[in-house]
């Protein structure tokens, strides 16, 4: 298993922590997602929908937040016709520990799997940074994240250092039926400051993706 999968499966074991589900507030539900995905320069874009589903699980100051997104992405404008619709199939968990006030920490990964694989980059990383979570008014609550990208892998080769590679959230959840249901939205960038080669043939190929996500979710 790779480190990604490594610590995939613990950030989800952690939803088993000691207390039983019973003591956990448990929130899951489908998405509606629409992607932008640029990679090198704004001649590779491509724009994109899809679905998802969303869950998380909260006990005490511990939380788990988990996403899967499939997304068919388009080319915007093929000038050269070279290139070609592909699928992005994209993995998000997080870890949140409460600290104080409004600011959580928070630790995990990232995984997204393009297929055809060299169409577009396959990438995996670990994730850490904070999040600044709001009471807007009655049920509804505003939550914003910043983080960074570790330990990055391509499937086209390639690094990306951290400072690099940084990760921005936005996201707002409206209650109804007594916080038994509720609206989400979420958007969320990625950019990561891709190089190939080295030294004096080193070669900036940045990826930038933006997600948007909407749904509705039932909570327990």
């Amino acid at each position: 298993m790779s480190a990604v999968g490594r610590a995939a499966a613990v950030l989800l074991l952690a939803a088993g922590l000691p207390g039983g589900v019973t003591a956990q507030r448990i929130v899951v539900g489908p998405q509606v997602v629409f992607g932008d995905y640029r990679e090198a320069s704004s001649d590779l874009h491509f724009r994109g929908g899809g679905v998802g589903v969303a869950a998380s699980f909260t006990l005490k100051k511990l939380g788990v937040d988990v996403a899967f997104s499939s997304i068919e992405y388009k080319p915007t404008d093929d000038a050269t016709g070279t290139l070609q619709t592909f699928k992005a199939k994209q993995f998000d968990a997080r870890l949140r520990y409460y600290i104080a006030g409004p600011i959580s920490a928070e630790l995990g990964v990232t995984n997204r799997k393009a297929d055809p694989e060299f169409d577009a980059q396959s990438v995996g990383a670990v994730r850490g940074g904070v999040r600044a979570s709001y009471l807007l008014g009655p049920g509804v609550r505003m939550g914003v994240r910043a983080g960074m990208l570790f330990g990055a892998k391509f499937s086209g080769g390639g690094t990306a250092r951290p400072i690099g590679a940084m990760e921005l959230g936005l996201g707002v959840t409206v209650d109804g039926m007594k916080g038994r249901m509720r609206l989400t939205g979420d958007y969320e960038l990625q950019r990561l400051a891709r190089t190939t080669g080295s030294g004096a043939g080193e070669v900036d190929v940045p990826i930038q993706q933006t997600l948007a996500r909407v749904g509705v979710a039932v909570a327990f």
